[in-house]
């Protein structure tokens, strides 16, 4: 009977154990660990450099690693320390449970539950409760299920990367970074020792707040491990005691919510960004160091944009703003552009064969008062110059001989030309006029820089761009050579002296460009050098002008500073203009060719537009004459040139200067044609340089310059044919 009683009692036991080992099996599992642990989101650089660990709200840095790469010693000490019979119990530590079990009876509370490595990790995945025995009974519970389903292995791994290492660091490898400066898988035994007695206290033992703390429970754990023989032989308790880890502080990079912003407003992935770290970081310093030396003159918001030439990718996107200003991306917002947009003026001034770089500009009070009546742009030096070569109108970025070029070659069409260089006009024309290539259309800095590296890259445009992943189409905005010549003048310190000085002058060959809008509100400066295009914005975002001061205060030293770090990290100058160009010595006066030891100097042209007249053509008795235009400067007391109207009997009837033609569609285009009258019958007529062999011009679209030549006497105007 006793042994059938044995026989029974041994049956229910074996029905109990496997009811109770199905119910482990059945029973479900925290939801937490359904999911992978926590983690930051990094936003790396295109060299794979870290650039910007985004937070969530329970975690300043989580990096979930592989228990393989958490290094040699942090698992086998952590398991030393929190649970060292981890590898042979089923969830539960049943004799240190025991222990702690009398000493919370003795003291009436749960004191310790001796929780092992799997209870922790149950605990850490559930909802936040309060610590009852029931608590303590449900995760031993949950403890032994989950033994039952994962190895031993993936336990530690997921304790390892859920557990608080306090600072807002989750897991083994964000607490490494930020306590040691190394990924988890380089820690020393020391370092690892150090790391494993942290979770137990987050808060008291914070190594930052409290290291005497932090280094005694580490000085404790090592008595204990070196105790129980936990110490790996090769290391002895004197020496670990001996030297104590030297803790720094590694806060991860973190973003001002420009970048994160700059990518949501572009619809950018958070990979294959074409940022780099080191530049990026460079340039944001040199931009915060810039500000707040300009703060007194009232400057409280900037913008830089560094744009690799042969690829159009950003590497640097910057925007040091106000804290009134914060989450505003200053590299984003459109502008008022100031005289940015000037080259792009003269490149398509010189492609259309309109005009050269040795072409005489009027700078003159009335200089466009035919074309633009109700329009009086001034220079920012108050006073005229009279006859510039296209050259100096544009390195001195005078504004009257601007709007000449722009009035010769049609507002509204140059403005939609321009998008062709990849600029993102807030404005349609319509609201900005004419003026708009004095500033008074808007720009951001981003597209100002893909407009500037277009020109670096000889007239081939498409959008800057952030991402690698980004495809955008490339177009031929102007020829290679146009470009060249505009980039000529540019980088040219003779051809910007008498407005700048030397304050834009750099050792190298290095193109530049300021603008400054209107009250002084914006502050640009544009170039760059044959890697990389560099646009600097200064200003407020709110609209407060700036103490009167110009670009070349306000953005030029910050550029410059951008500009120096590139060639010191190896960027190479702008290459000179190519072989395709002519080359000829023009008169500095005329922009002719020069008379025998008059003052000349180089030039570049397109190919067939050198100029073949003789600067003797423009002087009499040794004195300087000027068509009637000039009339009223030339009576000025800014007549510096001793120069005088010329009395000439040639003068073009017809057609007027400025005039418009318009193409009829019921007509052969070959029967449309203009006849050509002037005050001389048999003069010499010349379309674009190109002559004409009888006084008729053939109706083609475009603008036009016609020339009637007779002897030494010339007369010129244009006119548009649409």
């Amino acid at each position: 009977m006793r042994g059938q009683r044995l026989v029974v009692l041994g049956g229910v036991v074996a029905v109990a154990w496997l009811s109770f080992e199905a119910v482990l099996r059945l029973v479900p599992l925290p939801a937490a660990l359904e999911s992978p642990p926590p983690s930051t989101s990094e936003i790396r650089d295109r060299h794979g450099k870290l650039l910007v660990v985004v937070p969530t709200d329970t975690a300043r840095e989580a990096v979930p690693k592989r228990l393989d790469q958490l290094g040699r010693w942090l698992p086998d000490v952590t398991v030393a320390i929190e649970d060292r019979r981890f590898h042979s119990h089923r969830g539960v530590d049943w004799l240190a449970s025991g222990g702690a079990l009398v000493r919370n009876v003795q003291n009436f509370r749960v004191l310790s539950g001796a929780s092992t490595i799997t209870q922790q990790l149950i605990k850490i995945s559930s909802p936040p409760g309060p610590r009852t025995w029931s608590a303590k009974a449900r995760e031993a519970l949950l403890a032994m299920a989950l033994e039952r389903r994962w190895s031993k292995d993936q336990i530690l791994e997921a304790y390892l990367n859920r557990i608080d290492y306090g600072n807002r660091r989750i897991g083994a490898e964000a607490a490494a970074r930020a306590y040691f400066g190394k990924p988890a898988h380089d820690l020393t035994l020391a370092e690892s020792i150090f790391l494993a007695g942290l979770p137990q206290s987050p808060s008291r033992l914070n190594p930052w707040k409290s290291p005497a703390a932090a280094h005694a429970r580490y000085e404790r754990n090592v008595r204990r491990l070196a105790s129980a023989g936990l110490l790996p032989p090769e290391s002895r308790e004197s020496d670990l005691l001996a030297t104590l880890p030297t803790v720094s502080r590694n806060d991860p990079p973190q973003d001002s919510g420009d970048l994160l912003t700059a990518m949501k407003k572009l619809a950018l992935d958070r990979g294959n960004l074409t940022l780099d770290v080191d530049l990026q970081q460079t340039v944001t310093v040199l931009a915060e160091n810039h500000l707040r030396e300009m703060r007194s003159a009232g400057l409280h918001d900037l913008a830089v944009v560094v744009v690799e030439n042969r690829s159009g990718e950003v590497g640097a996107l910057v925007s040091a703003v106000d804290a009134r200003h914060a989450g505003i991306v200053a590299a984003l917002e459109p502008r008022s552009c100031g005289s940015t947009l000037k080259p792009f003026l003269y490149a398509k001034a010189i492609d259309a064969r309109a005009f050269t770089a040795a072409s005489l500009l009027p700078d003159t009070a009335d200089a466009i008062t035919d074309v633009y009546r109700d329009y009086d742009p001034q220079n920012f030096s108050g006073r005229f110059r009279g006859p510039v070569r296209l050259r100096d109108a544009l390195g001195n970025s005078l504004n009257v001989p601007a709007v000449v070029v722009l009035g010769r070659l049609g507002a509204r069409q140059t403005f939609a030309s321009f998008r062709n260089w990849a600029l993102d006009f807030a404005d349609d024309f319509g609201e900005s006029g004419a003026g708009f290539i004095l500033g008074n259309a808007r720009v951001s800095p981003l597209s100002l820089a893909a407009a500037y590296a277009t020109l670096a890259r000889g007239g081939l445009a498409a959008p800057a761009r952030l991402s690698q992943s980004q495809v955008a189409a490339t177009r031929k905005a102007a020829s290679a050579e146009a470009c060249a010549i505009v980039t000529d003048i540019l980088c040219d310190p003779a051809a910007r002296r008498d407005s700048f000085g030397d304050a834009l002058s750099m050792p190298q060959r290095t193109a530049v460009k300021t603008g400054t809008s209107s009250g002084f509100r914006d502050g640009w400066c544009a170039g760059f050098t044959g890697d990389h295009t560099v646009v600097v914005w200064a200003g407020n975002l709110d609209g407060r002008p700036l103490a009167d001061i110009l670009a070349v205060r306000s953005a030029a030293p910050l550029w410059k500073a951008v500009v120096a770090h590139l060639y010191a990290t190896g960027d190479q100058p702008v290459p000179a203009p190519p072989a395709t160009l002519t080359t000829l010595r023009v008169a500095t006066e005329t922009g002719l060719l020069p008379r025998p030891d008059e003052p000349a100097v180089s030039e570049w042209f397109l190919p067939g537009t050198e100029p073949t007249v003789r600067a003797e053509s423009a002087y009499r008795d040794g004195v300087l004459e000027l068509p009637g235009e000039y009339t009223a400067w030339c009576t000025s007391n800014q007549n510096h040139l001793g120069a005088r109207i010329r009395e000439s009997s040639l003068r073009i009837l017809h057609p007027r200067d400025g005039a418009t033609f318009l193409l009829e569609d019921s007509i052969r285009p070959d029967q449309q044609a203009i006849p050509l009258r002037a005050s001389t019958p048999d003069c010499e007529w010349f379309l674009n340089e190109t002559p004409l062999a009888t006084p008729l011009v053939p109706l083609r679209k475009g603008r036009w310059q016609l020339t009637a030549r007779s002897g030494s006497e010339s007369a010129s105007l244009h006119f548009i044919v649409e």
